[in-house]
């Protein structure tokens, strides 16, 4: 891809398609019941299809209505010997103990970058609930695909689980219980990322008043599932959503629709800096949008020890601003698709961007014009949609290796309504 400020239109209005997390878990709950399902607004990226298909493997049926409807329906009437799970970690680390309260062997396996993934933080947390993990390779330190799992997870009345380097597999856990007989208590020692978490407890919620949860402690009362079928329109996805508002502060008039200003998608917390930088914006909750402007703000501080996906966002907020902005918890960053702490800082300095590394945690960023250049996007699709929305401000070309590796997460309908 070649792309520059050049080809962006100067007045957009975007439709956002669904978030990627909140499809994925509507899909895995649909598992523990017959009810049928009908999902609007579907983004068909490769997780989501990853997940799909899983689904299918257990034999549920799935119809698509049209280009971004599904229906989900059916029963499990099989187990999958081997499961596999694209590029997706956010999937196999939920799916892990969700398949083994099903059945007592898997066999995971994915492609491309997930091959490269540390999974010891699930082995670690799992296994004290009743899971044996063995590896294919024999690597000192690090455990990866593909593996397998052996035995059922534990049926427990109180569950005390430390999550301190991901919350995926908590999620899977909420999930695996809320549909059982047996009441249950989830308390977290230590619990990063929390906000997914909330997120899918606010998703089982849907199906029935299920958990009630404060801080790091769930409180799981399963319920029968009334046989009525449900209808869900799902939220545009706040990650992306995140990176277009920034890019909006840029262009004259910018309008996104499909998001809500209380969505309890993480990376709508971008709204909270918005309002502390004075950042002006419109949102009309009955049409679901948000309308933004050019305009100028100064710099910021930000943790994004619990939303490491909105990294990219803030660093293109950041490159715009009118002093420098701090950004902490950038170790969160390491264990991704690549070293993100690495690859997003060179991808931004690479294209005129000014940073510092403070420490291991930490990044100074300055005000920056952005220039041209060659980016290799290391098949992270993170790195790839910065080296976009950075090109998107630069009067030069700037020329983007394997940018299609966006899809694992989003459609490319986005790029369409914002290029010339």
């Amino acid at each position: 891809m070649k792309i520059s400020k050049k080809l962006l239109k100067n007045n957009i209005a975007i439709s956002m398609l669904g978030s990627k997390s909140v499809i994925i878990r509507h899909l895995l709950i649909t598992l523990f019941h017959s009810n049928e399902v009908i999902l609007r607004n579907i983004q068909l990226c490769d997780d989501v299809m990853a997940t799909i298909n899983i689904l299918k493997s257990f034999g549920k049926t799935i119809n698509f209505n049209n280009e971004n409807t599904i229906k989900i329906s059916g029963q499990i009437n099989q187990l999958p010997e081997e499961i596999y799970c694209g590029e997706s970690a956010t999937l196999l680390r939920m799916l892990v103990p969700i398949n083994h309260s099903l059945q007592n062997k898997g066999r995971y396996t994915g492609d491309k970058t997930l091959l490269n993934r540390d999974f010891g933080d699930l082995k670690d947390m799992l296994t004290p609930l009743g899971l044996q993990f063995s590896s294919d390779i024999s690597q000192c330190n690090i455990f990866k695909l593909p593996f397998s799992v052996f035995g059922y997870l534990s049926s427990q009345d109180n569950y005390d689980i430390k999550a301190d380097k991901s919350s995926q597999a908590v999620s899977g856990l909420l999930i695996s219980r809320s549909f059982n007989n047996a009441p249950s208590k989830i308390s977290c020692s230590s619990l990063v990322s929390a906000p997914y978490v909330y997120l899918t407890a606010d998703i089982i919620n849907m199906y029935g008043e299920i958990i009630k949860f404060n801080d790091k402690n769930f409180i799981i009362t399963p319920q029968k599932p009334k046989k009525l079928y449900k209808d869900f329109f799902i939220e545009g996805d706040w990650s992306l959503g995140a990176m277009i508002l920034a890019l909006g502060l840029t262009i004259d008039n910018f309008e996104v629709k499909n998001l809500t200003a209380h969505s309890p998608q993480p990376d709508s917390k971008i709204l909270e800096l918005f309002d502390n930088l004075s950042i002006s914006y419109q949102v009309n909750e009955k049409n679901m949008s948000i309308i933004t402007h050019r305009q100028s703000y100064l710099g910021f501080t930000y943790d994004i020890t619990d939303t490491p996906d909105l990294v990219p966002a803030l660093m293109v907020l950041a490159a715009n601003a009118n002093s420098p902005s701090r950004i902490t918890g950038i170790n969160r960053l390491t264990n991704k698709e690549t070293n993100r702490a690495s690859t997003l800082s060179e991808t931004f300095i690479k294209l005129g961007g000014k940073l510092e590394v403070i420490n291991e945690n930490a990044w100074l960023i300055y005000p920056s014009q952005m220039h041209g250049g060659k980016i290799n996007s290391y098949n992270d699709h993170r790195v790839a949609l910065l080296a976009i929305f950075l090109a998107l401000q630069s009067n030069e070309v700037v020329e983007i290796d394997d940018w299609e590796c966006i899809n694992k997460s989003y459609s490319v309908q986005f790029l369409k309504n914002l290029l010339k």
